[in-house]
């Protein structure tokens, strides 16, 4: 067995110092199976692709049924942070680090 593959987002997270244990694929939401990419300490993380290709996220359908996931987190209290895909760095990171360091 081989050591599992990190994401370009878990990479970065661990060589900025982001907090562990981090959920990945998340369920917060049990009855519609909502999930979020990632979970640490009250706070969601979403990687959001196809920003420049008119991915899911972007197109009318995929927007609202997103809205409605973003206000049932609000609605529980939990903190969302949304990171594109293109730009996963310490520009985008950091705040969100900092933001659960301050929780703990």
């Amino acid at each position: 067995m081989g050591t599992p593959k990190l994401t370009k987002f878990e990479f970065v997270w661990l060589l900025l110092g982001g907090p562990t244990p981090l959920q990945k694929e998340h369920r917060f939401d049990p009855d519609r199976k909502w999930r979020v990419d990632y979970f640490c300490n009250g706070v969601a993380i979403e990687i959001e692709g196809g920003i420049w290709s008119g991915g899911r996220h972007n197109r009318g359908a995929g927007f609202l049924k997103d809205m409605e996931k973003y206000n049932a987190l609000a609605a529980k209290g939990i903190l969302l942070f949304r990171v594109p895909s293109h730009q996963i760095n310490s520009k985008w990171l950091q705040p969100i680090i900092e933001k659960i360091k301050e929780r703990t």
